[in-house]
């Protein structure tokens, strides 16, 4: 028989959710500490479930714990962002490589749809809502490659990604152009265009990582 969950598991969870919400989406900075007194507080917690969730954010690679310090949000150096985006790379060309072979009309449709819900937050300049339309959009066509393995592997580099996908979103132009390229992959993946969608995929990664790296990274991150 199993025992009831205690709370303060239950809570650790919450409290990780809502720390990883922040962080992935740019609102507590890279870098920045994290005190579990001063999250408990602002929670509404005690500091236990806190240093439960802080020690989830170390094992997920969004926290690191640095001898007598404490907690801060994980910072990223120059080498770091160019090896996490050479992998992003090779793994999102293979998906939508895939894509265009086992896409059904009813997930490119569903495609359209979403990339005109991404334009209205766009125009809205409403850029937490973009960002969810960008994950979103690309989770889809991870999903319709149809590969589990892809999706485990995906999985690893998914939240360091977004963090650092919170970053090129705030670069001037950088939204305005990447909702472009969404435009011409779904043109290419409805047209079973392996080969363009592929290569439209790589330069669509890689610009993202040659802008973060021209205007997303802090001076002292970079190696």
């Amino acid at each position: 028989m199993l025992e009831p969950l205690p709370e303060t598991l239950q809570l650790g969870a919450r409290v990780y959710q809502a720390l990883l919400n922040s962080i992935v989406s740019g609102q507590i900075e890279p870098g920045s500490p994290l005190r579990p007194d001063a999250v408990a507080r602002q929670l509404d917690v005690s500091t236990t479930p806190v240093r439960e969730a802080m020690h989830r954010l170390e094992n997920d690679g969004l926290a690191t714990k640095l001898p007598y310090q404490g907690w801060f949000v994980r910072d990223f150096t120059e080498q770091q962002i160019r090896q996490l985006y050479e992998c992003r790379s090779a793994l999102e060309c293979f998906s939508v490589r895939l894509a265009c072979q086992r896409i059904s009309d009813a997930e490119v449709a569903w495609l359209r749809a979403h990339h005109s819900t991404g334009e209205a937050a766009l125009t809205a300049g409403d850029m937490d809502a973009y960002r969810l339309y960008n994950r979103d959009l690309h989770g889809a066509i991870l999903k319709a490659a149809a590969n589990p393995y892809l999706s485990s592997l995906m999985g690893q580099l998914r939240l360091q990604s977004e963090m650092l996908i919170a970053r090129t979103i705030r670069i001037t132009g950088r939204p305005v152009r990447a909702i472009e390229e969404h435009h011409s992959v779904i043109d290419l993946i409805e047209k079973r265009d392996a080969e363009g969608a592929q290569r439209l995929m790589e330069h669509h990664i890689m610009s993202a990582l040659e802008d973060i790296l021209r205007w997303g990274v802090k001076p002292e991150t970079v190696a």
